[in-house]
């Protein structure tokens, strides 16, 4: 059984990701208001990036590539993305990485309060919303996580107001499995093409310099094969 992701509106988180990413102000809240959404969709040029690095991961702000969350040893995540120059770009799709992992570690702990996915999402959004319900959807199941889960086709748009950033990318499922958490067993099922994912997050730059991006909207198409088959 490949996860089952909980169904998000698409229309509403894409209004709202189009007000916002129409850079019309407000604080964390996101009390922000305007009759405007020019300018909400990002830029269809992938942002500038280095070629990735021969040597591996490096420990440097704003790389997706580190992270201080500890996963299971049967859960990997391979983030087949490229590191954006721009250090803001870099930074936004850092926190969108940090957002997969703070996912599984909550389901690997079948735990949607988990504080690791606090940390990683803006109260109240639809963000939060979708991750919370995917993983009370599985713990209630008696479900935890098991395998692999690919990312690629990422998608950095411009940053807006400084603080706003769309981010797309897709999500291979082919290897990653819900598992029993008392007995252990693994749920599998055929692979299909109900396997491909196709992400679409806003960003959200915090006010408090040290904390990280965090994902504010959140929508998920399944069985995106127009977006994600290679």
């Amino acid at each position: 059984m490949h996860l089952t992701r909980p169904a998000v509106s698409l229309a509403a988180a894409t209004a709202a990701a189009a007000l916002l990413l129409a850079g019309c102000g407000g604080g964390e809240d996101g009390d922000s208001q305007s009759d405007k959404i020019e300018g909400a969709d990002s830029s269809k040029d992938k942002s500038p990036s280095p070629k990735k690095s021969s040597d591996g991961a490096k420990d440097a702000p704003g790389d997706f590539r580190t992270s201080d969350i500890k996963l299971p040893d049967d859960v990997k995540l391979v983030f087949d993305w490229e590191q954006p120059s721009n250090p803001e770009k870099a930074a936004a799709l850092d926190g969108a990485a940090d957002f997969m992992r703070a996912q599984m570690h909550a389901m690997a702990k079948q735990d949607p309060k988990d504080p690791v996915l606090a940390n990683k999402t803006v109260p109240l959004q639809s963000a939060q919303e979708y991750v919370t319900s995917l993983v009370g959807s599985t713990s209630k199941k008696g479900y935890s996580v098991t395998g692999k889960e690919r990312y690629y086709k990422e998608h950095v748009g411009d940053v807006i107001d400084g603080k706003l950033v769309e981010v797309t990318y897709c999500a291979d499922q082919a290897e990653i499995f819900s598992k029993d958490a008392n007995s252990g067993k693994v749920i599998r099922t055929p692979t299909s093409d109900k396997r491909y994912l196709y992400f679409e997050l806003v960003m959200q730059k915090s006010s408090k310099t040290e904390e990280p991006w965090k994902a504010r909207t959140a929508s998920v198409t399944e069985a995106a094969v127009k977006q994600c088959a290679e």
